[in-house]
């Protein structure tokens, strides 16, 4: 498993030992547990005993229902959306047609590495924006110089993944004025943006004619199964992406789609979902983050929204070896910060139940204690 070449790899690997029933407590995974009962509510009512008016052709423009719900709920016109097999594909689209093979884009390091791979799949230069800790914000002179005639796009994540850092409206705006100096656009991965909702803070694609936001159900309502996802821009933006794939996005599901047209439709189940698994789960991860580090053992603030913190680990550099000791001395499995471009940190996730999660923290300390550095 920790030889894995990159997070996806290693995330497969995790899902297997989660599903061989081995007594290893999961705390790597930032997304929020499926809420398979409301889920199957909404299935059940919608094939029976009549098949719902929401199961309608995707072919080209996707779930008709499904886009004017998300039109609703994020204050957008309709032509200014795009529905995707979740976020990855729509991401994928969005590269493809804002640069050729040989142009260059930047992506934010730390980072999640599927960002990378997508821009490199589409043949192009991968550089790097730097988001240094503590506070993982983007130095504005920074990004200019980084610059150059052929950098086409710049992708970042807000909510940050892997640290769940947040980035303000008039930053993002501020970000995405530099990147336009350069004619290129700028992609924010909003998948997580939802559990910032209580901010209000408008999708970042409203902020300038040169955001692009991509998004999906999978993170933050845990509704993966779904593969539901989309991008949101000015019109002229989206436009220019549908120009570039005029048969949309062809992996596209009609039954999927249609099921999260009703979820979207009537949210309510499932962002309460959300809401309740973390009011139940961050109290245990804030008291375990402040034991953590009140015990010397890691660094660095648990951030105000979502369900991952990103600690520094006292005195370790190489935090693959170290994961990989926890897990196979202790039991409890950690993301290791190399998958992210961040050695000496680690990923953790509390998005399921929370006395798996009070199980496992506890491991962790005990692993982290006995595992401490020596002078």
């Amino acid at each position: 498993m920790f030889a894995a070449p990159s997070y996806a790899d290693w995330g497969r690997a995790a899902v297997r030992v989660r599903e061989s029933g081995a007594d290893v407590a999961m705390l790597w995974d930032s997304t929020i547990a499926e809420p398979t009962e409301a889920l199957v509510d909404v299935v059940r009512a919608a094939f029976s005993p009549a098949v719902t008016s929401r199961y309608v052709s995707v072919f080209a423009d996707g779930n008709r229902f499904a886009v004017e719900a998300l039109a609703r709920r994020y204050g957008l016109s309709a032509d200014r959306i795009m529905t995707t097999t979740g976020a990855t594909s729509a991401l994928g689209l969005a590269l493809k047609a804002l640069a050729a093979p040989g142009d260059r884009v930047l992506v934010e390091q730390p980072g999640f590495d599927v960002l990378a791979h997508q821009a490199r799949a589409a043949g192009l230069l991968v550089g790097e924006v730097a988001r240094p800790a503590p506070d993982y914000r983007i130095d504005l002179e920074d990004l200019a110089a980084r610059l150059t005639p052929r950098t086409r796009a710049v992708v970042i994540t807000n909510l940050h993944n892997p640290t769940g850092a947040r980035l303000e409206p008039a930053e993002l705006a501020a970000i995405a004025a530099v990147v336009a100096r350069a004619g290129a656009v700028l992609v924010v991965d909003e998948v997580y943006a939802d559990f910032a909702a209580d901010t209000g803070a408008p999708p970042a694609g409203t902020l300038a004619p040169n955001i692009l936001t991509v998004s999906s159900l999978t993170k933050v309502f845990g509704l993966f199964s779904l593969k539901f996802g989309w991008l949101a821009g000015d019109a002229a933006l989206v436009a220019r992406i549908r120009a570039s794939a005029p048969d949309g996005d062809i992996g596209v599901s009609k039954l999927s789609h249609a099921v999260a047209a009703l979820v979207l439709e009537s949210p309510r189940p499932f962002e309460a979902h959300w809401q309740g698994t973390l009011a139940a789960t961050r109290p245990v991860m804030e008291r375990h983050a402040a034991a953590l580090v009140g015990g010397g053992l890691v660094s660095g603030d648990l951030p105000a929204h979502g369900c991952m913190y990103f600690p520094r680990v006292v005195g370790t550099d190489d935090t693959r070896a170290l994961a990989r000791r926890l897990f196979g001395e202790f039991g409890v499995l950690v993301a290791p910060g190399e998958y992210f471009g961040a050695p000496g940190h680690i990923r953790i996730g509390f998005g399921g139940d929370p006395e798996a999660l009070d199980k496992g923290l506890q491991r962790l300390r005990a692993g982290l204690d006995a595992l401490r550095p020596t002078a």
